[in-house]
């Protein structure tokens, strides 16, 4: 059978091309609804990634204090000095942090405010402890005579109990001294 030359496409043509259309729209929704709900795992766990980069700011500035900094606190915050170097091109200096539960969230705020690491955006302090003497204690003294052996923040986030974070404080300048029982360094 002789087609016409000016003659349009067939129904049969015309049903292919439509199911082959179909089907790619098929494929292509069902990909975007798995790159859809990748993205908000992905957008969810950011948020425990931000959790975990702030603790390890404030493990950072409670490892870099001076030994001779002054640390105060009770159960629900603590305050200490640290060394804090903010970028670009500036030298450390000792700054106030402050640890605290305000308006539910934990933060730990450096100086003025410049500095801010949150813990937890949905957070409830439920205590700061320190080691002395080998015995943990929530009694914090009015002023402390020496830094403690150890300090331990536990906290809860989004009502989920959260791995303690526990830190001996200058631990950076008590590793650095040498004791006079030690050996002189060879060189």
């Amino acid at each position: 059978m002789r087609r016409n030359g000016r003659a349009g496409v067939t129904l049969l043509e015309m049903l292919i091309a439509l199911w082959v259309m179909a089907a790619a729209a098929v494929i292509l929704s069902s990909s975007l609804g798995l790159t859809g709900r990748a993205l908000q795992r992905v957008g969810a766990e950011a948020a425990d990634v931000d959790a975990l980069a702030a603790r390890a700011v404030l493990r950072r500035w409670l490892e870099e204090m001076p030994v001779a900094a002054r640390l105060s606190g009770d159960a629900r915050g603590m305050e200490f000095g640290t060394l804090i170097d903010t970028p670009p091109l500036t030298a450390a200096r000792v700054e106030a942090v402050r640890v605290t539960a305000e308006a539910g969230a934990l933060r730990a705020v450096a100086g003025e405010g410049a500095v801010v690491a949150e813990l937890s955006a949905e957070g409830e302090l439920t205590g700061i402890r320190y080691l002395a003497d080998g015995v943990w204690r929530e009694d914090w003294p009015a002023a402390m005579g020496r830094l403690p052996d150890a300090l331990r923040i536990d906290y809860l986030d989004r009502g989920r109990v959260v791995p303690p974070l526990t830190v001996i404080p200058a631990r950076r300048a008590r590793q650095s001294e040498m004791s006079l029982s030690s050996p002189e360094p060879p060189g």
